[in-house]
């Protein structure tokens, strides 16, 4: 039988192997660190296909493309908010593996310390405040194994905490990629968008000119209001005259009376008061070609919007259908759609 101080004796030699054990654990603690990611290159865009010539087709290929346009925008929109949620996962993530990495600096300093104790083989009396026996040995064996273990479930929570952020930066980097595209889609959509109103307002635009005022302006785009407004601009020169609705003569309201029955809707109220509770109302940023505008308190007068600030309207007795500019107006009260 092997004698009990002998026994007692190879104690440091399990000291020593929990050292190595340990040093070998401090090397892998002290070489973790967390990947670097790149994002990912955004798609190439695709090139716009051809456009419609015709203002019919045109105005297929308008409904077709806002509605994508809307789509888009939503996905876009839903980017974002992606975006938002994977950034805040991904710094909550940092957050935790780095205060875990914090936690066991001090630990794998002592671990070190330990190791470095034991394979000098030098004095464990003054590490471990014992003597220098084989008890001593075996405590600071014991001592190592348990700082070991330390550093070794701290060294698995840190990881796991690790694998944690790296998925959560791939995440953040494949949101970042999908909002991009959704953005450049978005751009291109609304850029196609533009491009087709741009060439409908081109094949859509009336120019009128009022020798009386010598005042020019445009009627721009489609629609009922719109195709109203070329109507009674076929009218400028004609003569005010008061309760008249056309054909030849006209007063304020029976000059959109007449236009608006030209273009399929007859039997409109011969009233300015009428007229203005008719439709949608309209803020004075929002006008458009074949609006209605109204002035006074009482809305004694009235007239069709056409373009860059200027009105057509048939004003008074011994006046004609002309073109003024609202700017001179002082007394405007509101304005009106009625498609």
């Amino acid at each position: 039988m092997t004698p009990d101080h002998l026994r007692r004796r190879r104690a440091p030699r399990h000291g020593v192997a929990s050292a190595a054990a340990a040093t070998l654990l401090l090397i892998t603690l002290g070489s973790t660190a967390p990947a670097a990611h790149a994002d990912p290159s955004p798609q190439p865009s695709g090139s716009p296909g051809p456009l419609p010539t015709t203002v019919e087709g045109l105005k297929k290929e308008l409904d077709k493309l806002q509605e994508e346009a809307e789509i888009l925008t939503e996905q876009y929109n839903k980017s974002r908010v992606e975006l938002k949620a994977a950034k805040k996962a991904e710094q909550a993530a940092a957050r935790k593996a780095a205060t875990l990495r914090a936690q066991a600096e001090p630990a794998r300093q002592r671990l070190g310390e330990i190791a470095a104790a034991n394979y000098k083989g030098g004095r464990p009396d003054v590490l471990f405040m014992i003597d220098g026996t084989a008890d001593g040995l075996a405590a600071s064996a014991y001592l190592a194994k348990r700082q070991s273990d330390t550093v070794a479930a701290l060294q698995k929570q840190i990881k796991e905490a690790e694998a944690a952020e790296k998925a959560a930066h791939a995440r953040t980097a494949e949101v970042e990629k999908a909002a991009k595209t959704s953005e450049e889609a978005r751009g291109r959509a609304k850029a196609k968008v533009d491009e087709v109103l741009k060439r409908l307002e081109k094949l859509t635009t009336t120019n009128a000119y009022s020798p009386r005022t010598g005042l020019k302006a445009a009627v721009k785009g489609t629609g009922l209001p719109a195709e109203m407004a070329r109507k009674a601009v076929t009218k400028l020169g004609a003569p005010y005259v008061w309760a008249a609705a056309g054909p030849r003569s006209f007063d304020c309201s029976g000059l959109v009376v007449w236009a608006y029955a030209q273009v399929g809707k007859p039997g409109l109220p011969h009233y300015t008061g009428s007229l203005y509770g008719l439709g949608t109302k309209v803020s004075r940023g929002e006008l458009r070609s074949g609006d209605l505008v109204y002035f006074g308190a009482n809305l004694h007068h009235m007239g069709i919007y056409l373009s860059d600030g200027k009105y057509l309207h048939a004003p008074q007795t011994g006046d004609v259908v002309k073109i003024s500019r609202l700017s001179d107006r002082s007394d405007y009260a509101g304005a009106n759609r009625i498609g």
